[in-house]
């Protein structure tokens, strides 16, 4: 649903449905959808955001919404293809994500200035839930079937709801971002949660 390559245009666009119009989801910033920049790696990411230039366009009857990239996430070293450290610009956020410790796949670290966010997998060996937090809140993030990475979802309503899904069945490329969490909990918890789902997602 999500993928229109086009690789010989500098943008990649991504197809947003009525539904979230109609729903209001494009009246706040919000986290749309994450894809592969190129179809055949997974070291450069596009990200959408509702503030990402839109253009409504129609479709065998059906509204939909193109939405032009707000952002990145990037392997940090990727001529070594080091899964450890990435990048992401989104607007005018910048921020880090690494992996605590080498031997460790289940403590990561995402940094925006001087604000930090750790994320620890809530079970010794199994990183199918995690335990997020930025000292102020903690969230419980977990795959929604416990064999099936193809859906995540935020554990508890106290802070409203947040999914992460493929578009395609065991497609780990296009990814689209249910957002509709309060205003209180910050871009860097909404983006911890979405690098978990997509990377352990991931054949590597």
């Amino acid at each position: 649903m999500f993928r229109q390559i086009q690789y010989m245009n500098t943008y990649k666009y991504i197809l947003i449905f009525c539904l979230l119009f109609c729903q209001g989801a494009l009246t706040a910033q919000a986290l749309l959808g994450i894809s592969t920049r190129w179809s055949d790696e997974f070291t450069e990411w596009d990200i959408y955001t509702t503030l990402g230039n839109q253009t409504v366009n129609e479709e065998g009857g059906e509204e939909f919404i193109e939405v032009e990239p707000s952002g990145e996430l990037m392997m940090r070293w990727q001529a070594d293809l080091n899964w450890a450290e990435w990048d992401f610009t989104i607007d005018d956020i910048r921020g880090s994500i690494r992996q605590l410790w080498k031997e460790d796949p289940t403590q990561w670290e995402l940094r925006i200035g001087t604000e930090v966010v750790t994320c620890r997998a809530a079970w010794r060996d199994d990183l199918t839930e995690w335990r997020i937090t930025n000292n102020n809140k903690t969230l419980t993030w977990r795959s929604k079937y416990r064999r099936d990475l193809n859906e995540w979802e935020l554990r508890g309503n106290n802070y409203g709801e947040f999914y992460v899904y493929t578009s395609f069945q065991n497609d780990p490329r296009d990814w689209v971002i249910v957002d509709e969490l309060t205003e209180d909990i910050p871009f860097s918890l909404k983006m911890a949660m979405t690098f978990l789902a997509v990377y352990h997602s991931i054949d590597r």
